[in-house]
């Protein structure tokens, strides 16, 4: 595969309309991995829409397929269809970046993540779509902040996160088929958080009075707490660089039986700070006592997991600790304060809001960022 997106082939556009998902359609979108293959019927079994609290950028449609016998290959009989049934809610980019994910990366990943088995984007239109397995189909459940979450299912998840950062830790592919990767200060959502970032997340906290008393505690403008992201998102795009997820918040995540966790939505996928990562997963998915209570073992088995993939120069304890405090900045700023209460209700965006906050407070981040990363 070649790194520009003007080079993926567009063999058909996902409809803006349930009632246009023929068996046409979906054949024309499985061929492209599936060659030969023939849908006969399509069966819409539910349809998830982004702002009822299930779905946040994206619509989610449930489909069950009858193919034509011999031509399915071994394809699921269910799918999830990951598209826009109306005008995009998200800039492009977002779009964009999960499908090059599943297109591009997801298929030599070694890490719990959804299969893929179409994936299409119309660079015209911005409109997008991704075939995927369908997870209930493993006994998979889906959390949010508000849901109880296992020590074990965490660090199955942070498993994943270590792997993936571990075979793409400063990759030679950064500068070659993987040059189109965003980094925190270029590429993908940073032109949209540079213009109008700050503005967004204004409006957001003036509309909602909540998230203005959530984050009173931390006795900083809006536009201080700006500043300050910045100065690590700068950080986060020198060396050492690897794959992120992007935005491992609980909410992107699924657990399996067995204490198993695994990844979900990479419309931010960017390349940065493994603790861009780790600490957005941490500080969300554990209650604050938690939290406290673990998150110093957690990162040495995290970066234990690092150097038994290979990883040559493994931060230190110390060292990683002051990157793991600084990034706490980002998950309260871009992650829940830009988010609007309705992508996932005013809950569980609260939830979120008061364990990163608690977060930022309990690890000095902000103290740690000036001292650390002085501003020009």
């Amino acid at each position: 595969m070649t790194g520009s997106d003007a080079d993926m082939p567009i063999a058909m556009v996902f409809p803006s309309e349930v009632a246009s998902l023929t068996p046409e359609v979906l054949s024309a979108a499985l061929a492209i991995r599936v060659p030969g293959v023939i849908v006969e019927e399509v069966d819409i079994v539910a349809t998830k829409l982004c702002g009822d609290g299930l779905a946040s950028t994206a619509d989610r449609v449930i489909i069950d397929l009858t193919y034509l016998p011999g031509t399915s290959q071994g394809l699921p009989r269910r799918l999830i269809l990951k598209t826009m049934l109306a005008s995009p809610r998200a800039p492009a980019a977002m779009y964009l970046n999960e499908v090059r994910f599943y297109r591009d990366i997801r298929h030599e990943l070694d890490i719990e993540s959804p299969m893929a088995f179409a994936s299409q984007f119309d660079r015209t239109t911005g409109r997008f779509g991704l075939l995927l397995e369908d997870l209930t189909e493993r006994g998979a459940r889906f959390p949010s902040a508000l849901d109880p979450v296992s020590l074990d299912e965490v660090r199955s998840v942070l498993g994943h996160l270590a792997r993936l950062h571990a075979q793409f830790w400063n990759s030679p592919r950064f500068a070659s088929d993987l040059s189109w990767v965003a980094t925190p200060v270029s590429g993908g959502m940073f032109d949209v958080f540079d213009m109008i970032g700050l503005d967004l997340i204004e409006d957001q906290v003036s509309r909602h009075p909540f998230k203005a008393d959530l984050i009173a505690p931390l006795g900083r403008s809006l536009p201080q707490m700006w500043e300050l992201l910045w100065r690590v998102q700068t950080r986060h795009s020198r060396g050492p660089t690897t794959l992120l997820h992007g935005d491992p918040h609980l909410g992107n995540t699924y657990l399996l039986p067995g204490s198993r966790g695994g990844l979900l939505d990479w419309q931010l996928m960017m390349r940065g700070s493994w603790a861009h990562d780790v600490t957005y997963l941490l500080v969300t998915a554990l209650e604050p006592e938690v939290r406290r209570a673990h998150q110093d073992d957690l990162l040495l088995e995290y970066l234990d997991l690092l150097a038994s993939a290979g990883v040559e120069e493994v931060p230190s304890p110390s060292e990683a600790f002051e990157q793991y405090r600084m990034a706490a900045l980002w998950g309260l700023v871009i992650g829940w304060l830009i988010c609007p209460p309705e992508n996932y209700g005013e809950p569980i965006t609260a939830a979120n809001i008061i364990r990163t906050v608690t977060a930022v407070r309990d690890l000095e981040t902000i103290a740690a960022i000036e001292d650390t990363l002085p501003g020009a």
